[in-house]
């Protein structure tokens, strides 16, 4: 059996130039591989951009939630505070309740609008693998719903805090047990975990001697 070629006439009247129909069969095969090798490369590089993308706005998320975190403790004042009802509530306490993770008050700067203390009761809890930064401005007197209220990270599986005392040792619950007027610690140890199976620790120091601001107590 022959195959034909797929042509026109030489100009000359000669023999038919142009493509066996198996020529063409072959030419179209190495396109359509070479179409599919490119489309592979073309999804890879897509799909790693994606992630780049993905791991770029995670790393920018825990970043921030650091920064605002650092900035909360690097501000904090031994100021009590009273609540709604009247009660105390110490400057800076760990967890009172399920939720809440630490509590503290802080100095904010001065600003007009709808901020007219220059303090700030700043409260961290966890919810559902929300790690939340509710803030009230005044802190005394506050009302149960936060003046302000921001998740800094999302997928926490866990959070461990411990607190360095006056004399360099390692607390698990701010105040320590029996002791009075602890005012600040000297720094707190962070321990964090995502979902992903990501941990950071950090040491994060507080003013070294704050100050007493108002009269809350």
């Amino acid at each position: 059996m022959t195959t034909g070629r797929i042509g026109t006439p030489s100009p000359a009247g000669g023999a038919v130039s142009g493509f066996t129909l198996l020529e063409l069969l072959v030419a179209i095969a190495v396109f359509a591989f070479l179409a599919a090798m490119a489309y592979g490369g073309l999804s890879a590089m897509m799909r790693t951009a994606q992630g780049t993308e993905a791991a770029r706005t995670d790393l920018a998320q825990l970043q921030r939630g650091l920064r605002i975190l650092d900035e909360d403790l690097a501000h904090a004042v031994n100021r009590p505070v009273r609540d709604g009802l009247g009660s105390p509530h110490l400057a800076f306490l760990s967890g009172r309740d399920g939720q809440t993770l630490l509590e503290l008050t802080r100095t904010v700067r001065p600003q007009d609008g709808p901020r007219p203390s220059p303090l700030e009761r700043v409260r961290y809890l966890l919810d559902s693998g929300n790690l939340i930064r509710q803030g009230w401005n005044p802190p005394d007197a506050a009302r149960l719903e936060a003046d302000t209220s921001i998740v800094l990270w999302r997928d926490v599986t866990l959070i461990e805090l411990e607190y360095l005392d006056s004399r360099q040792q390692t607390q698990t619950a701010w105040p320590p047990p029996n002791v009075e007027q602890a005012g600040l610690p000297r720094a707190i140890e962070m321990r964090l975990r995502f979902k992903d199976g990501a941990e950071i620790r950090r040491l994060l120091p507080l003013p070294e001697y704050p100050s007493a601001t108002g009269n809350g107590s």
